[in-house]
């Protein structure tokens, strides 16, 4: 979904968004694997991956995490609006395999006025879930926001 970009003032307590889906496709997880360096043989390797616990390759958290904020800037919310990510924490809560479809919402959970006339601090609930619906990621990202209305 696409949303009209949103200043800190414009959020609310609960306010909700939600991404389009997207695929991911092995290749996504072979990039990443150049990208980052990272050649961890449960990403890269399919023999390998079919021994393990997980049957098969899968996608790095890493991975999972850049699609999230991916995400956040495609839904509209923060486009001209963010001024920087203050903090993000996330939790891998189950493994995300090539074709599966992934979805990330986000939530507002509090908002901090703060010092700043021009920006403030919203602190969004985040989750990724699979076609399944199932959750495969969750934490909170709070996100320095531009203010509509210098001192609120």
């Amino acid at each position: 979904m696409r949303y009209e970009p949103r200043s800190f003032d414009d959020l609310a307590i609960g306010d909700r968004f939600e991404s389009e889906q997207r695929i991911l496709s092995p290749s996504d997880i072979g990039r990443f694997a150049q990208l980052s360096g990272d050649h961890t043989a449960l990403h890269t390797d399919a023999a390998y991956a079919a021994t393990t616990i997980h049957g098969g390759v899968i996608a790095h958290g890493a991975l999972v995490l850049a699609i999230a904020t991916g995400h956040a800037y495609a839904i509209g919310v923060f486009e001209g609006t963010i001024v920087a990510i203050r903090s993000l924490d996330a939790a891998f809560l189950r493994p995300v395999r090539p074709g599966d479809s992934l979805t990330t919402h986000f939530e507002v959970e509090s908002l901090e006025p703060g010092d700043a006339e021009d920006r403030a601090t919203a602190l969004f609930r985040v989750q990724v879930v699979n076609q399944d619906g199932k959750r495969v990621l969750k934490g909170r990202w709070a996100m320095l926001m531009r203010r509509s209305q210098p001192g609120g």
